[in-house]
């Protein structure tokens, strides 16, 4: 089977999200609370001193495994979704059960940390002196950090679905099967994701409510993506 273009991995998605909105909109809003509480707790006062710096960085490097472990479990209610295959707001908790997801979120945390570490440096020397000149290369650091990660994530961007597919692979198997899924396919995946911008635009005079409907859409999109590689690159097509 070909792979589907953009137009037709979207179109699967919204055939697949029929009848099912309201419940893919009511877990998309947990996962969203779930998202908020632990940013509140990881972001709370660790007060002042290098002890409390170091205390702040590492509340957020845990929180960030612990969203990534709920990001899966947002991944496998869309997979189902669109495999018609059940799902609850259960789902969201399935990884912490699997030490391969719990392992890649502590990879995802490990690289995004790594990253950011030029950023970090830059905005400490900015707070302790005060030279605007840090700020702007603390702004300079953190942007080209970002798309650095953005770039190396494309390549694992599949790693999720595929430890929902195949549960009885290795971790490491997994990663090499994502990578090899994403070979020839990362503009392709780049551009669905951009061709959501215009619908999260004309989301703001609603005042956010029409994310509700995009935020679904745009995750049911990627979970289509996933299986029209799969079933394309099984029957060795690119």
């Amino acid at each position: 089977m070909k792979i589907k273009n953009n137009a037709e991995i979207k179109a699967a998605a919204r055939e697949r999200l029929l009848g099912q909105y309201g419940r893919v909109i009511f877990i998309q809003l947990f996962y969203i609370f779930l998202v908020l509480a632990i940013m509140m707790a990881s972001g709370s006062d660790t007060g002042n001193g290098i002890g409390a710096i170091v205390l702040y960085y590492a509340l957020s490097f845990i929180a960030y495994i612990i969203l990534q472990v709920f990001m899966f479990g947002l991944c496998k209610t869309y997979l189902n979704a669109c495999c018609r295959m059940p799902y609850g707001v259960g789902s969201l908790f399935s990884g912490f059960g699997d030490n391969r997801v719990v392992v890649s979120a502590i990879m995802f945390a490990a690289l995004q940390f790594i990253f950011s570490v030029p950023g970090l440096v830059m905005a400490e020397r900015y707070i302790s002196s005060g030279d605007r000149i840090f700020e702007e290369y603390a702004l300079i650091a953190s942007s080209a950090a970002t798309i650095v990660y953005y770039i190396v994530w494309l390549s694992f961007s599949q790693l999720y679905y595929v430890l929902l597919d195949f549960p009885e692979k290795s971790l490491g198997d997994c990663i090499k099967m994502s990578v090899w899924l994403m070979k020839g396919q990362k503009l392709k995946f780049v551009g669905m994701q951009i061709s959501f911008f215009p619908l999260m635009l004309l989301s703001i005079p609603t005042l956010g409510l029409g994310l509700l409907w995009v935020m679904p859409y745009m995750q049911a999109s990627e979970a289509s993506f996933y299986l029209s590689l799969t079933s394309g690159k099984a029957a060795g097509t690119d």
